[in-house]
């Protein structure tokens, strides 16, 4: 839509009822597209948008607890997962977990038949798609409830991180071991281990350094203590290092598994991304329609205004804040009676009529 002048937005205050939307939005998606909003000119979709709003605002004024909360943007790692052979990481799943969990949710919220013809226009706006929840049991098969790996997402994983505790168990008993007969020489600091480049290694003074036979791996930045992994853990050491290499390969194999799993299934996750933004901006309309106390008007294609007990939205949201009433106006234009003479003393209202009148019919547009 062009407008003229250029800064209508600005002369007719739409642009703070957009700051106001996007903060009301749950989501950097649907805050994204809210501040992108422009007045429609196609009766049928603003006719629609509206209903839909309206039926959000009744939602929020019944207190029915829709299951819509903030969730990331899963969209750039599908279109990472419709390329051949992608693996994707851990945490690519928990978004796309998070997101089918919220769709079942919503499934469960229109779920037999009262809240469908309730809201219908709410319901039209996922009508069509499915539920399945297997693709929700894959995730959880694989990960735990904080977004680890299981140690049961494959057998050879919990063959792995078996022997990984069963190396870790021998290597503590070899160094208590160790730590002992050094300390028992004073050969050891008063911290007698610490970690380095991944390995356990014993804290030595420097004049020690040559009495314990092992792998030197770095020293204090005053020079005065050494760190020596002892010669009896090496061996121990090396093999807990394969393992938990194994560990990583594992992990990769089932990370790449549960991608090749999910890769056909990005259109359909990609639509319940899409519905839920498009719930969060209805949602974010509905929530600031419900602060300014504003109501769905009746549509009309041809020109006409009418405007009964309005207000300037804006004006009223401050005045409420510091308990100030607003003066309602009236005001009806038709293709018969287009002009409108307003007169009356400075700070009478003329201009915030005007503005009003103006802003209310770029809102209603927006939906």
């Amino acid at each position: 839509m062009i407008f003229e002048p250029k800064d209508v937005f600005q002369k007719l205050e739409f642009d703070k009822v957009l700051d106001l939307l996007e903060k009301e939005a749950l989501t950097p998606m649907a805050a994204e597209a809210l501040r992108a909003t422009e007045p429609l000119t196609d009766f049928t979709i603003i006719d629609q948008s509206l209903r839909e709003t309206r039926e959000f605002k009744l939602l929020l004024e019944n207190r029915d607890r829709f299951p819509l909360e903030n969730f990331p943007d899963i969209l750039p790692n599908l279109k990472l997962l419709e390329i051949d052979g992608f693996t994707l990481q851990a945490e690519a799943f928990q978004g796309i977990l998070k997101v089918l969990v919220m769709m079942r949710d919503v499934f469960k919220f229109f779920a037999g038949g009262a809240k469908k013809e309730i809201y219908p226009k709410l319901y039209d706006i996922m009508r069509g798609l499915s539920n399945d929840e297997g693709l929700m049991k894959a995730i959880t098969a694989v990960f735990d409830e904080k977004g680890g790996i299981r140690p049961d997402a494959s057998p050879e994983l919990m063959r792995i991180r078996r022997d990984i505790q069963h190396k870790i168990r021998e290597l503590d008993g070899r160094f208590r071991q160790i730590i002992q007969e050094c300390r028992s020489k004073g050969w050891l600091s008063d911290s007698p281990e610490s970690f380095r480049n991944g390995r356990r290694v014993l804290s030595v003074p420097t004049e020690h350094k040559r009495k314990i036979r092992g792998i030197i791996h770095d020293e204090s930045d005053t020079g005065r203590t050494a760190f020596i992994e002892p010669e009896g853990v090496i061996e121990i050491n090396n093999d807990l290092f394969d393992l938990e290499h194994d560990e990583l390969r594992e992990i990769f194999r089932i990370l790449r598994d549960l991608s090749e799993k999910f890769r056909p299934y990005s259109p359909i996750l990609r639509s319940y991304s899409e519905v839920l933004v498009r719930f969060d901006i209805v949602r974010a309309k509905a929530a600031l329609g419900l602060a300014m106390r504003a109501g769905m008007p009746i549509l009309r294609e041809k020109p006409v205004i009418s405007v009964r007990k309005g207000y300037h939205p804006l004006l009223y949201l401050k005045n409420k804040q510091t308990g100030r009433k607003t003066v309602f106006f009236e005001l009806r234009l038709n293709a018969e009676n287009h002009i409108l003479v307003l007169s009356g003393p400075n700070a009478g209202g003329k201009s915030v009529a005007m503005k009003s009148v103006g802003l209310m019919q770029m809102m209603v547009q927006s939906g």
